[in-house]
């Protein structure tokens, strides 16, 4: 197995001359690799104080500088030994920390070292100190070749001792490159925030157009659910009377019927039983949007639940002879604490879908637990799937999905009211459907309607990364987080977001997957693994199971904003991962 360091070359530090060579070779090596100035000048600069504080406390001793390979081969840092045999470092914990105060200055250049490297590790003791040091490559290179790397061994070794006055003006050059460079930085800070200040004048206005807008909606909304409350509420006394008084007669009180009439009289009772079911449906959604719903929790075993939807399913069967079904019993039986009409109300419209849908073939139910406080039922079925394109249209009320060769009955509401009511119920609907491999609905349901609310504990010292180009998501984000004291830092794509990851570190990251230079999923590939267990993914993009799959591995949650408790699970999983990383320092 190939080593995942090369070695490049070796300094010795024996007198003040050398202090300089070792900063040039360390300089030299940056640019033969293609690292941007002010990159080799970090480098350099690093080095050159560790090479001083060498000569200058121990005597003398030795740079090695390696560049480190990943898996692949490819270049993904430039790295470097120091070591030297003397005394060692004292206070070597208060320095690192800033906390140890020299009347001489000592210390001072070995954090700041630390602060220009990327990884940084120091041993020390009365019989020596040994610095392990890396400057990280973005992107891994390739590593260059024999020939390159013998021409750059004999450069470094050929220009022997450095000239003090010649690294001088260098130094000087490069100072003037950095200082450059801020001023530019600084320039573009204040054109930054001319921009914004014009932003935020024309959000405002925006903001009150939005509330007038969002007003009159409001008014528009709740006189359209009047509308249904009071109409279904109206049509119910005639279905009544239709349905008891076709009942009567098909039941022979009043008289018997001939073979016609009773076939005329069970055309209307199905009819007027199809209606008494639209009506009710349209009154459940008129409640639900409007939030007079009223969810009435109750305590009931899960088995019991199941026991209650075979009964059900075993009665829509008679009418499906090619389907066979399984309602499948889990290895675990737990107590649940909720609405049990309107969480059977769920299932039945989700296997009565599944069912009109699947002409042969088998419908199956499942249920999984996924942590402590929600449960999972997952229908699955083998029949005709849905594209992408009507994936989301499902859901809209009076859409039906014509399907070749079959006639569906129904309106159109059975899902709809579906997920509301799952929504209602502290929980979502989502699918995930291939055309002519069947469906798949995942229910996900609180256990307990009325969860104790946790005590949220401060986020004072935790800085948190918002990557999004939506500044009205970023407000909301640091508008929901700003009671609990964190640090906020915003980035409106993924460019300015980068300077930020690797000179703050964040200790949580909230990315959106929509960014408009580079998409946040190339953004998370481009992290190192260690910074994939501080993110949180936080979108409206629809994704598959095996894209949820898949980034679900390379972050720590994946957010929906358009979610109806979107605010409380992200201040959820950032609470965890706040205390998460507290308890770990």
């Amino acid at each position: 197995m190939a080593s995942d360091k090369r070695r490049i070359t070796s300094v010795s530090i024996i007198n003040e001359v050398d202090v300089v060579s070792c900063r040039q070779s360390a300089k030299q090596i940056a640019a033969w690799l293609g690292l941007s100035p002010l990159e080799q000048i970090r480098l350099a600069t690093s080095v050159s104080e560790l090479a001083r504080n060498v000569y200058q406390y121990a005597g003398s001793g030795v740079f090695n500088f390696d560049l480190r390979l990943d898996s692949r081969g490819l270049v993904k840092g430039i790295c470097f030994d120091a070591l030297d045999k003397g005394g060692g470092i004292p206070h070597i914990d208060r320095i690192l920390d800033g906390s140890y105060v020299s009347p001489t200055g000592m210390g001072v250049g070995l954090r700041g070292a630390q602060r220009l490297m990327d990884e940084f590790q120091i041993d020390t003791s009365p019989s020596g100190t040994h610095i392990r040091a890396c400057k990280a490559v973005h992107p891994p290179r390739p590593l260059p070749d024999e020939h390159s790397i013998q021409q750059i061994r004999r450069q470094l070794q050929a220009e022997g001792a450095a000239d003090p006055y010649v690294e001088l003006q260098v130094r000087g050059s490069e100072l003037l490159l950095t200082t450059a460079e801020l001023q530019g930085k600084q320039q573009e800070l204040e054109a930054t925030n001319l921009e914004l200040e014009n932003t935020n004048k024309g959000v405002v206005a925006l903001y009150s157009e939005l509330e007038k807008a969002s007003s009159e909606l409001k008014d528009a909304s709740e006189a359209r659910s009047r509308f249904f409350s009071n109409m279904t509420h109206e049509f119910r006394t005639p279905i009544n009377i239709i349905e008891n008084i076709s009942k009567l007669l098909l039941s022979g009180v009043d008289g018997t019927l001939n073979t016609e009439q009773h076939k005329q009289m069970r055309f209307i009772a199905d009819a007027a039983s199809d209606l008494s079911q639209l009506v009710n449906e349209l009154l459940d959604l008129a409640e639900t949007e409007s939030g007079r719903m009223e969810v009435v929790p109750e305590r009931f075993q899960l088995s019991d639940f199941l026991d209650q939807l075979r009964q059900f399913t075993g009665a829509l069967a008679m009418r499906y002879p090619e389907l066979t079904w399984e309602i499948a019993e889990p290895a675990f039986d737990l107590p649940l604490d909720t609405d049990r009409n309107r969480l059977f109300q769920i299932m039945r419209n989700l296997i009565s879908n599944a069912f009109k849908y699947t002409p042969r073939g088998s419908v199956t139910l499942r249920c999984f637990q996924p942590d402590e406080d929600n449960l999972e039922f997952v229908v699955e079925d083998t029949g005709l799937g849905i594209s992408v394109e009507n994936q989301s249209r499902i859901f809209e009320e009076f859409a039906r999905i014509r399907a070749p060769g079959m006639q569906v009955h129904g309106n159109g509401l059975g899902l709809p009211l579906a997920l509301r009511l799952a929504n209602l119920l502290k929980g979502d609907i989502h699918l995930s459907s291939e055309p002519g491999r069947g469906s798949r609905f995942h229910a996900l349901v609180a256990r307990e309607y009325n969860q104790r609310q946790p005590v949220l504990a401060s986020l004072a010292g935790t800085t948190i990364l918002v990557i999004d180009d939506s500044p009205a998501d970023r407000y909301l984000i640091s508008h929901l987080l700003q009671p609990y004291e964190p640090v906020i830092i915003e980035a409106e794509n993924a460019s300015s977001s980068i300077d930020k990851l690797h000179a703050v570190r964040p200790d949580i990251i909230i990315l959106d997957l929509d960014l408009p230079d580079i998409s946040g999923e190339d953004l998370l590939e481009s992290m190192d693994w260690s910074m994939h267990s501080r993110v949180l993914v936080n979108t409206a993009k629809q994704m598959n199971d095996d894209e949820r799959a898949l980034l679900g591995s390379r972050c720590q949650a994946i957010l929906n904003k358009s979610h109806p408790n979107h605010a409380e699970t992200l201040l959820h999983h950032v609470q965890r991962l706040a205390g998460r990383y507290h308890d770990a320092n």
